[in-house]
């Protein structure tokens, strides 16, 4: 377990936050072997398209060669969703590498990166270990991003030249929630020309279709504004491992510098990725099957008297009067794996969205835990 702490000058106050990490360790404990329910790392389990799997097969047939054109066909089909070139796409393995550059690049000169708390901590906790300072805002009182709150925070310290970054999650982790398109895009575009944006939006398969957002179009204006997408969760590629982020071509080139390039992604997921993005179908499907969980889920939590905060991805979260540990140990001994927070002294279950038949077990499990 990871559990994110503040360090020396950092503003995040010490043991707001408990996190754990969401990866498994390179050797796994035995209770994840014993686990019913893997409901603990946001997984898609569904699995990857038909469609993806026969790319993978196909693959086999050219493992033999780099990758050249698979990486010029996924950022054309990429580029005219977003609307912008595919010089503004960088491919990598996952989102993780964009997250961990960036941490690299503005952690530089120990200054500071705004965002929220409580979030997915990974890029903070590696630029803080490089010497930046995180200044995390406290969340609306519906768990969203104090987008007003960000704003004033860079204006009201002499135009604060020392934040090197605005960082937001969106949607969020471990929260679910969203802030408002509008919202986001006015921040962007009043704040970008001072501090550069970064979006992680790891979840934004999760919004229907026509409500997705389209920050891509900020990066064809011109604006300095970094979008990190990963294929790990709707396309079920968490192992296959398959990410992008639109921005600038020389802050792609700036990133780039920090990791070990495009062809860290290898030809089989390349091919798998293109034949999952075209797969509208599958998508669909995913999405529908998670919000059908999701809603169960939501309605058998409330309906034992928990207040579920409103999610627009494929995981829950919601405090629990227990203490997380404790909480997170019964449910793995009932063969459920799930995750928890602790926040302000709170303590939260972060749960991830199986299929209906695994969440009918953590909901019997949580049954018999709570009592």
């Amino acid at each position: 377990m990871r559990v994110a702490k503040a360090g020396t000058g950092s503003l995040m106050p010490v043991g707001q936050s408990v996190f754990v990490d969401e990866f498994a360790p390179l050797t796994a404990p035995p209770e994840l072997k014993a686990m019913r329910a893997r409901l603990l790392a946001n997984e898609n389990p569904h699995g990857i398209a038909p469609s993806a799997k026969e790319a993978i097969v196909k693959s086999m047939e050219v493992g033999n060669r780099y990758a050249w054109n698979e990486f010029d066909q996924i950022k054309r089909l990429i580029a005219a969703d977003d609307f912008v070139t595919p010089k503004h796409i960088m491919m990598s393995p996952g989102s993780s590498d964009i997250l961990m550059a960036a941490a690299d690049h503005y952690a530089k000169g120990a200054g500071t990166i705004l965002t929220s708390v409580m979030t997915y901590d990974d890029l903070l906790e590696r630029a803080e270990g490089f010497g930046a300072t995180i200044k995390a805002l406290p969340m609306t009182k519906d768990y969203k991003y104090d987008l007003p709150a960000i704003k004033a925070a860079i204006t009201a310290s002499a135009d604060r030249p020392d934040v090197k970054l605005v960082y937001i999650v969106n949607p969020n982790n471990p929260t679910g929630t969203v802030v408002p398109i509008a919202e986001l895009e006015a921040l962007v575009r009043e704040v970008s020309p001072k501090v550069p944006v970064f979006i992680d939006e790891a979840y934004i398969d999760f919004y229907e279709p026509a409500d997705r957002p389209k920050l891509g179009k900020l990066v064809a204006e011109g604006y300095n504004v970094i979008l990190a997408r990963t294929f790990s969760k709707i396309h079920g590629f968490a192992g296959l491992r398959l990410g992008y982020a639109i921005a600038q071509p020389d802050t792609l080139k700036l990133l780039k510098s920090y990791t070990n390039g495009e062809f860290a992604v290898s030809i089989t997921t390349l091919m798998a990725g293109i034949a999952s993005y075209q797969d509208q179908g599958w998508q669909n499907f995913c999405r529908a099957e998670n919000a059908k969980a999701r809603e169960y889920t939501a309605k058998a939590l409330a309906g034992m008297g928990y207040e579920v905060i409103p999610s627009n991805t494929n995981f829950l979260l919601f405090p629990i009067r227990m203490k997380p540990a404790s909480f997170q140990q019964k449910m793995m001994a009932d063969g459920i794996g799930i995750q928890t927070r602790q926040f302000d002294g709170q303590p939260f279950c972060r749960v991830s969205i199986g299929t209906m038949d695994e969440m009918k077990m953590f909901i019997d499990s949580f049954k018999k835990v709570v009592g």
